[in-house]
């Protein structure tokens, strides 16, 4: 058991070498080497580390919190996690019985906060709930990297192994690319997820990573554009002009507390960094139906039907409902089921844990 964890270590810190989190001696920096290989890039690397080493005081779950200060989404405690050079947030309740893990989606600004309404909703029982901040987003550390699926899927990995630390496995809820993410580690580890429930997963249509490459090569030749764009973006207009026209259906209207929350979490310094490589479709997984498919535990997957508000393409939705180890449900909402519905997305969470892993009847509120 010792020679598999050691393996498994030296494995996951090969990766995380490859994409930038842990650096290597004697390598060049590129955008995604931090640390060591940072240092050993010269004065310009050096004044870049320094200016953003003002977001990594202290270590472990002593760290401060960052210098722009983002209200606490969820209501619970946050804390950090030291994963090589940075820092990730999560939110955290203790509890009994099996933990109940959340993730959020990758967007412009994206944060734990997109999954308060059903955070809320299952908080109502007492197991112990978890939801992680993807590093670049929320209250995680935002370092000039390159973002990838694999970087984030590590993360996910190291989360659940080293904090969460489920006998058995955790019952992760993941929306979107969240969803996806949550599906591959899954898949490579099993010991880690006993279920997963997919809200509006990505990847289950057309291959996305051509959506908006030559967008972004156009936008991104000009030094100081992608910050203009972002900042044009993610003004409180704009934020509220997409989401009524591509989140929320006219009947449900546009949460004040989304646009809110999105706009402060814009505003966090390093927020740009990950824009590339979401309009480029680098954070896009390819073949992630097959990743689906090859799940042998439990699934369900919750979908909005409002085709005026189809935020990702669900072609092979039906391959994926086939398996017997799949439950999927569609609600006539936009691509935030939980938020338009959020008390019947949770009954049908619970009654998937009490029909498909046999979970006891939960507590009548």
């Amino acid at each position: 058991m010792a020679d598999r964890d050691e393996n498994q270590e030296k494995a996951r810190r090969e990766r995380r070498r490859e994409r930038g989190l842990e650096a290597a001696g004697g390598e060049k920096p590129s955008r995604g080497r931090l640390g060591q290989a940072g240092r050993a890039a010269g004065l310009t690397a050096a004044a870049a580390l320094a200016a953003y080493g003002v977001f990594l005081v202290g270590a472990g779950r002593s760290r401060q919190r960052p210098v722009t200060e983002l209200p606490n989404a969820l209501g619970m405690r946050l804390e950090y996690v030291p994963w090589g050079d940075v820092h990730y947030a999560f939110y955290g309740r203790e509890g009994e019985g099996r933990p109940l893990v959340f993730v959020h989606s990758i967007n412009a600004v994206a944060s734990a906060h997109e999954m308060r309404p059903l955070v809320r909703a299952l908080a109502r029982g007492d197991r112990p709930i978890f939801a992680l901040e993807w590093v670049g987003f929320g209250h995680s550390d935002r370092p000039e990297i390159m973002y990838t699926p694999e970087v984030l899927e590590d993360q996910l990995e190291h989360f659940l192994e080293r904090v969460v630390r489920p006998a058995g496995g955790a019952d992760v809820i993941g929306l979107s690319l969240g969803a996806t993410y949550a599906a591959e580690v899954a898949r490579r580890r099993p010991d880690l997820v006993r279920s997963l429930v997919a809200l509006e997963p990505a990847g289950l249509g057309d291959d996305p990573a051509e959506v908006g490459r030559l967008r972004s090569k156009l936008a991104f030749m000009l030094p100081g554009v992608q910050r203009a764009l972002y900042e044009r973006l993610t003004t409180p207009e704009r934020i509220f002009e997409f989401a009524r026209d591509q989140l929320f259906t006219p009947d449900f209207g546009v949460p004040d507390e989304f646009v809110e929350y999105a706009v402060e979490t814009a505003r966090v310094e390093g927020a740009a960094r990950p824009l590339d490589d979401v309009v480029n479709g680098r954070l896009f997984v390819k073949e992630a139906t097959e990743t689906y498919l090859r799940l042998r535990q439990p699934i369900l997957v919750v979908h909005g039907t409002a085709e005026s508000r189809r935020a990702v393409q669900m072609k092979r939705l039906p391959e994926l409902e086939e398996r017997p180890n799949v439950t999927v449900v569609g609600l006539p909402t936009g691509p935030l089921p939980h938020w338009e519905r959020a008390a019947e997305v949770a009954e049908r969470v619970r009654r998937f844990y009490v029909e498909r892993l046999g979970d006891a009847e939960p507590a009548q509120a």
